[in-house]
């Protein structure tokens, strides 16, 4: 493969952000990489996740399986019923 035909399958303002992304495909079989918008060394704005062009669909299908942020702070968030029962 070669990396310079690589494709951005997502973009973060933070470095952690875009490494936990790199961790989830590397953990389907999916090779990513952090490429960093670095006007001057240190001073990064935009970590983006590249992909082998082959392999964007699936990167694509694992993202939409995951929960987002703010789904994760709505049941983080959320007040347990004392029944066990699901609110709607």
């Amino acid at each position: 493969m070669n990396d310079a035909n690589w494709v951005n399958v997502d973009s973060f303002a933070d470095r952690f952000s875009a490494e936990a992304l790199v961790g989830l495909l590397a953990s389907e079989g999916v090779p990513a990489y952090i490429v960093a918008d670095e006007p001057i060394p240190g001073l990064s704005r935009n970590f983006f996740v590249l992909v082998p062009p082959e392999l964007l669909h699936r990167a694509q299908w694992l993202l939409k399986q995951t929960v987002s942020e703010d789904e994760l702070s709505t049941l983080a968030l959320a007040t347990p019923d004392p029944t066990g029962e699901k609110s709607s």
